[in-house]
């Protein structure tokens, strides 16, 4: 294990025993209906099957686990134009045999910390952590479609515009794309379609509380987007994300990730 200031950090491959402490924490971060049936969420498992070592996980003095980051190794050409289309085609390119080249960047899919830890720099350290073994493995750096934490405040507001959004001091205004540009990341671009949930509206009404009676866009707590209800008796949610790179050399960014 390493040392993480007054916390350890460990991996799945040290530690399968932690497997259901991660899906607590990391649904427990989420709206429930982030971890309804996606083509990525039906994969999601097999992250902790064949990629176990890339599971940071980190533990408190008293063995309990207190935050996670979830990686994928994947293949990136390093361009913009090259990103995939979410985390949904992350997990399914690498799990349905449609991913191409051998692994040069780990993608980070998820960042939890529990709640009495967040603003304490875990988050930061960890991610750092994670950088390192790419850094040590020779790859590019870390690739994260990022879950902005204030988005949901602002559903109707385009993924793209918001990420431009910026604090008087000029650093960007959502606090976890703050964080990841402090630490040396290149904001890259949106995902609009990071991960797609399509549930019958009777499992959307009883999330929201209230009916959705008719066609059209509706607000649901928690989501970074309106729901679509097309009329078909079904809601789509499509989750936006926004992707960010940290380059494992921090003083070599690749240029030509920016478009």
């Amino acid at each position: 294990m390493d040392d993480l200031g007054p916390f350890t950090v460990t991996t799945l491959d040290r530690r399968p025993d932690l497997e259901p402490a991660i899906d607590r924490l990391v649904t427990g971060n989420l709206p429930e209906f982030m971890s309804w049936e996606s083509p990525g969420n039906w994969r999601w498992h097999r992250l902790y099957d064949t990629c176990a070592a890339h599971q940071f996980c980190v533990l408190d003095e008293e063995g309990r686990l207190v935050a996670v980051a979830n990686g994928l190794p994947v293949h990136w050409d390093g361009t913009v134009d090259g990103l995939p289309e979410g985390s949904d085609d992350v997990l399914v390119s690498a799990f349905s045999g449609t991913g191409h080249g051998s692994p040069n960047t780990l993608c980070m899919l998820s960042v939890s910390v529990a709640p009495h830890l967040r603003g304490t720099g875990t988050a930061e350290r960890l991610l750092t952590l994670a950088r390192s073994a790419a850094t040590g493995a020779d790859w590019l750096g870390l690739l994260i479609p990022v879950r902005p934490t204030r988005k949901a405040r602002y559903p109707l507001v385009p993924m793209a515009a918001y990420a431009t959004w910026q604090r008087a001091d000029g650093t960007p205004f959502d606090p976890w794309l703050a964080t990841h540009a402090a630490l040396g990341a290149e904001l890259l671009a949106p995902c609009d379609r990071s991960l797609v949930i399509r549930q019958p509206i009777a499992r959307w009404e009883a999330f929201t509380g209230h009916p959705l009676p008719g066609p059209g866009p509706h607000l649901v707590p928690g989501a970074l987007a309106p729901l679509e209800v097309p009329g078909d008796g079904e809601g789509v949610y499509a989750e936006p994300n926004f992707w960010v790179f940290h380059p494992a050399r921090p003083d070599e960014p690749l240029s030509r990730t920016r478009t």
